[in-house]
């Protein structure tokens, strides 16, 4: 099993919870354009494609596939805040919500790595 999309996907989400930390903080702009969707970035293109089918024996797969979804609503819910609500409690806490959402994910899918790496020993 070639886990290359799954270390790709895990990289790469990693990098969107940094994105949206500096654009919540002003250091950095994003806009809602900027953010694919669920099915059409490129974790969402290949899971859709073959990675639901080739990992299909990996219980975690089911709730990749929801976190990934939510994950990506998530983000453009974010990007449409508006900076004054950002900056507010209830802004920082959707913030750690998202992290924590990402972590998840994350976690999720180096379960699934793992699990391909030993299996193809």
């Amino acid at each position: 099993m070639d886990v290359t999309h799954i270390q790709v996907a895990i990289i790469g989400h990693l990098q969107w919870k940094s994105k949206l930390s500096d654009f919540f903080y002003g250091v950095d702009t994003l806009s809602v354009s900027q953010v694919p969707d669920h099915a059409g970035c490129d974790f969402g293109k290949w899971l859709y494609s073959s990675g639901l089918q080739e990992f299909s024996g990996y219980s975690e797969m089911k709730s990749v596939e929801a976190l990934h979804k939510t994950f990506h609503e998530k983000i453009k819910h974010l990007v449409q805040m508006p900076e004054e609500k950002r900056k507010s409690p209830e802004g920082k806490q959707a913030l750690e919500d998202f992290k924590i959402d990402c972590d998840t994910f994350v976690n999720l899918l180096e379960t699934v790595q793992a699990k391909a790496e030993r299996k193809s020993i």
